[in-house]
């Protein structure tokens, strides 16, 4: 097992009933992502990815329980449920733009191998002034 996989431990309220606990386990959550992204390697990855995806159902739950009570919510437990939404909203473009970044990389490195610029034009001939047969 990897030290990553070791280390995982996703906070989950004990009862999903209660928004200010549901708010306090996706922080939490929230934190371990970012120490995850700090050290990327496939398994921080796929951790981050299980961990993003309980503070989602966390979320979920909030609003539902916003909604079913029909009461306005508490303006500190709105205001850190705000900061949550624009923490995963940040991370989500970092996701989004890393991967635009190394899909470009890939794509560049691949042409160069096979010949082309990085237009996709083939790269222009270059010319040697003298070709020498001795060993």
């Amino acid at each position: 097992m990897t030290p990553v996989a070791m280390a995982l431990s996703v906070e989950v309220p004990s009862q999903y009933g209660d928004v200010r606990e549901c708010i306090q386990a996706a922080q939490r959550n929230l934190e371990q992502v970012k120490q995850l992204v700090a050290r990327p390697s496939v398994e921080a990855g796929e951790a981050a990815a299980a961990i993003l995806r309980e503070v989602e159902v966390q979320l979920g739950c909030i609003a539902a329980i916003w909604k079913s009570q029909g009461v306005n919510a508490d303006p500190e437990l709105r205001s850190a449920l705000e900061g949550i939404q624009r923490e995963v909203g940040l991370l989500a473009e970092l996701f989004a733009q890393t991967d635009r970044l190394l899909q470009s990389w890939i794509g560049a490195i691949q042409s160069k191998r096979a010949g082309y610029n990085g237009r996709g034009q083939t790269a222009p001939l270059v010319l040697v002034n003298r070709v020498s047969l001795e060993g």
